[in-house]
């Protein structure tokens, strides 16, 4: 059998081939980029937020592509880690920002994104990688992140280029040094940078405790699940460009057994290529199939890890909220309340706290089970 790629991409991190349902995020990216190149201004920040799978690293990524396709701009990209420094490995990749900046050209610079001490050098016209050299900031400097940031700055301007800076994971960052970051992007705001900074991370970046002032004035994008008719299209457009068109009622089982969360779209449209394998097109019997091996693999990874996540009391609160979607069809925080024998008041936090972790999502006064077909599971238990 011919082999032929699955356009399906289920992993976490992995940018799906139709990024459906972002276009106001996307034209807010495109403005910022706007007003860093042709208004001479710096923009105000970009703060996304959502629960995980929904696409947060994905948009960042989009922004990345957009700045270099369409202004020759390179990207500096650090995904925060717990336990791991961010301002040693951010002043080091503004280094190399520079670097590339100073020594490469336009045309040159239509893809890279920095992550580390190497460069891919497809964005040099050469195969392989070109290794960056590095000096760290020496230990007289003042601020080296503010230092790395003013050279560079000063190299893009006189290049007549920019830079974008992404963080993705913030959630991990330390509020000093996130606060330290957006310090020097505050006090430098009247030396008009061509700098574009995007941050990402969970719904609990916006706690008071968590987030910083310049941040809090930036502009908030939350990302949530999509819409039916999206969810349709992120399935039909990758199987039509891929060679396997789906049709349309098995677009539409698939959109619907998805619950519009992102991860699950492209969980379901990858069983539902492979169950289509040797066929032109993929028919209502494969999306069937597939909705079968995607449960099961829910079943086995999100569903317990959500699960094994959840303190004694958020999984009494699951599990009521489980129920009354299976028997009524839908759950409200009043309603789980009364069927815990509690006021609201008094289980209010554990709402909240599933809420941040993204095991729960609101539409309204509803609370859905983020993951698709999770209630059932838990009312199952």
């Amino acid at each position: 059998m011919a082999r032929s790629e699955n356009p399906f991409r289920p992993g976490f991190n992995s940018p799906p081939p139709a990024f459906v349902g972002r276009e106001r995020l996307l034209g807010a990216v495109r403005e910022a980029l706007a007003v860093a190149a042709l208004d001479g201004r710096t923009p105000r920040p970009i703060v996304i937020t959502g629960t995980r799978g929904v696409g947060k690293t994905v948009a960042l990524g989009e922004a990345a592509a957009l700045a270099a396709t369409e202004h020759a701009w390179p990207t500096v990209h650090v995904e925060v880690r717990p336990g791991r420094d961010l301002t040693p490995l951010l002043t080091e990749r503004i280094v190399a920002a520079g670097h590339l900046l100073e020594h490469t050209t336009a045309d040159d610079r239509r893809h890279p994104v920095i992550t580390g001490g190497k460069i891919g050098a497809s964005a040099l016209g050469v195969g392989g990688e070109v290794e960056v050299h590095l000096e760290r900031p020496g230990s007289g400097a003042a601020d080296p992140l503010e230092a790395a940031l003013r050279a560079t700055m000063h190299t893009a301007m006189e290049e007549g280029a920019g830079l974008v800076v992404t963080l993705d994971e913030v959630q991990y960052a330390q509020r000093a040094e996130l606060a330290g970051f957006t310090a020097v992007l505050q006090e430098r705001m009247g030396d008009n940078w061509p700098l574009v900074v995007l941050v990402a991370g969970l719904p609990s970046i916006r706690e008071p405790r968590r987030t910083v002032t310049y941040l809090e004035r930036g502009e908030w994008h939350e990302l949530g699940l999509l819409t039916r008719d999206e969810a349709e299209q992120a399935l039909r457009e990758p199987a039509a460009d891929a060679g396997r068109p789906m049709d349309a009622d098995a677009a539409r089982e698939l959109a619907a057994a998805s619950g519009g969360y992102p991860y699950a779209v492209q969980l379901y449209g990858h069983h539902a290529w492979r169950a289509s394998s040797g066929s032109d097109h993929i028919a209502l019997e494969h999306a069937l199939a597939a909705r079968t091996a995607a449960r099961r693999e829910l079943e086995e990874g999100l569903y317990v890890a959500r699960w094994n996540d959840a303190s004694e009391r958020e999984r009494e609160y699951l599990t009521a909220a489980a129920r009354l979607i299976v028997r009524r069809g839908e759950a409200t925080g009043g309603a789980v309340a009364a069927e815990l024998g509690k006021a609201a008041t008094e289980v209010s936090y554990l709402r909240d706290r599933l809420l941040k972790k993204g095991t729960l999502y609101s539409e309204g006064a509803r609370l859905v089970f983020i993951t698709p077909g999770m209630a059932e599971w838990v009312a199952g238990l």
